[in-house]
């Protein structure tokens, strides 16, 4: 047993390392405030929907009174075989705007990599920015993005995405952990070691897009299989905007089998990570949180484990809440904190379970069944 708390003490430690960078990532990044652009540049927003007739509107009324010039925006919305009112309520609501279109993905494909391909692959601009159906932005949304393109020329801008308007005590707590991967995310690319972007909110060059190549067979996921090719093959690629005005603001999940569903496509797609700060990364949280779990359950025969258990309880919080405190403060959503003890409770449980079922790879996803295989 005390070999088995000396690995535990190890990795926590390592955890611990590894949380303190992202900090330092965080605290690295300065905020963005972004300038106003004498020669706009064209680009195409690419929206990927499926059974959105409840939330694609306030995704169209967002993007209409946005301040970037009409004349140099492309939007498209990529209908992935919706079989409720979608369509016909985009096709109705953007009769008066050229600038925005709505295509169906053709029958043979039918996911959302697919959709996304399909409308980058339509599209003019050299400049491809992705977000989700489900989200809405301020109206210097897509000029903050551009700006920041234009003056540092990243392959790859990821940018803020944060869970809005959470009433029930599930959306606070979905909320909350959502702070701490957006946070982590930018941290990594803080200390350009980056592990995450998210679809959601993404700028990227079109080329490189095209260039990687994105042919696998899982069902999400390019936003970080596209990270891992431009980290390979470019030097300092990927950037992060820390910027209010680039925020993008979206849905919490409405049931548990809805969240555990979406948690586990997010992690089905691990088994085909090839970069090492992805794979460390995940293994240490892995493995934290089942250390975790471990000495609780032999603290039940073994009353002195219990208090190894509340050291490295007690270790993993400190650090967690060091990136979260900040996070936090920048989204200006410091209320959620309260909940970040019952959090930690729960964290390892449900770590530990999506890991095992998002190894399996079996989810259920707008109405479909999927079975991610390597």
């Amino acid at each position: 047993m005390s070999i088995i708390m000396y690995i535990g003490f190890f990795i926590i430690g390592i955890y611990s390392i590894i949380i303190l960078m992202f900090v330092m990532g965080w605290v690295k990044l300065k905020k963005n405030v972004f300038k106003p652009i004498v020669n706009p540049i064209s680009v195409s927003i690419v929206i990927a929907c499926r059974n959105e007739e409840h939330h694609i509107i306030p995704l169209i009324e967002s993007l209409i009174r946005q301040t970037y010039p009409k004349n140099k925006t492309e939007i498209i919305i990529v209908d992935d075989h919706s079989d409720d009112n979608t369509f016909n309520i985009v096709n109705e609501r953007i009769k008066k705007h050229e600038f925005i279109k709505i295509i169906r993905l053709p029958m043979n494909n039918s996911r959302k990599k697919d959709a996304l391909t399909f409308g980058i692959k339509s599209s003019v601009s050299d400049i491809i920015i992705t977000t989700d159906a489900d989200c809405i932005m301020n109206e210097n949304w897509i000029t903050s993005l551009v700006s920041y393109y234009l003056t540092f020329k990243p392959q790859i801008l990821s940018a803020p995405v944060c869970i809005k308007n959470e009433r029930l005590m599930f959306q606070k707590f979905q909320a909350l952990e959502f702070l701490s991967l957006i946070g982590t995310g930018a941290g990594a690319i803080g200390i350009n070691h980056p592990i995450m972007s998210n679809g959601a909110n993404l700028l990227f060059e079109k080329s490189v897009f095209i260039e990687a190549d994105l042919q696998h067979n899982y069902a999400s996921g390019d936003d970080v299989f596209l990270m891992q090719y431009a980290k390979s093959n470019f030097q300092n690629a990927i950037h992060f905007i820390k910027s209010k005005d680039a925020i993008v603001y979206t849905k919490a999940a409405k049931s548990i089998n809805e969240f555990f569903n979406q948690r586990i496509r997010w992690t089905s797609k691990s088994k085909a990570y090839k970069d090492f700060d992805i794979i460390l990364t995940a293994l240490i949280v892995a493995f934290t949180n089942l250390t975790l779990i471990f000495c609780l359950f032999f603290s039940i025969w073994n009353h002195p484990v219990f208090i190894k258990f509340i050291s490295i309880f007690i270790i993993k919080s400190v650090f967690d809440l060091l990136i979260l405190i900040p996070v936090s403060r920048f989204f200006n959503q410091q209320r959620l904190l309260w909940l970040f003890f019952p959090l930690q409770v729960i964290y390892p449980f449900y770590i530990v379970y999506t890991v095992f079922f998002g190894l399996l790879g079996n989810f259920q996803w707008k109405n479909r069944s999927f079975k991610e295989k390597r």
